[in-house]
């Protein structure tokens, strides 16, 4: 892997890899249905961090406007701590405000420090908790919101 990538919009081609990372990073991943579903979703934003025709890291929102809703981010356990998931965060906060969202929202695992600290550095603020949100294992949610107009 060179340390040169790009963030571009995520395509068909590239649901294998992204399901794939879903399967290493998260305890309860999305299907390749679920994910050519929100592909295909006009209301969804969905971008890739690529090496070429390797997928790095990728990052999906809803747009309930004037809300945003980040669903996911994660980034391949190789190409970590490189600023991938920083950049992909990054390009979802300005999709969200180029389609004129207010505010952007999303869930983070209560004992993700990594993520927390990445969503807070980011301007993120905490405005609440999801108790038992999360499965596999059972976990509360922290509710992440950030203004952006």
């Amino acid at each position: 892997m060179s340390s040169e990538y790009s963030i571009l919009p995520a395509t068909e081609a590239e649901i294998s890899q992204i399901a794939e990372l879903e399967r290493i990073c998260f305890s309860d991943p999305w299907s390749e249905a679920v994910l050519t579903e929100s592909l295909a979703n006009p209301y969804y934003r969905f971008l890739v961090a690529t090496d070429g025709a390797e997928v790095l890291g990728y990052a999906g929102m809803f747009l309930t406007l004037p809300e945003a809703q980040i669903a996911n981010i994660a980034v391949a356990p190789v190409a970590r701590r490189k600023g991938i998931g920083r950049e992909l965060l990054r390009a979802l906060c300005n999709a969200a405000q180029d389609a004129e969202a207010e505010c952007i929202f999303l869930e983070v695992r209560e004992h993700n420090l990594g993520a927390i600290a990445l969503y807070e550095g980011e301007g993120f603020g905490l405005v609440g908790q999801r108790r038992n949100y999360y499965s596999n294992p059972t976990e509360d949610g922290l509710i992440y919101v950030k203004e952006i107009l």
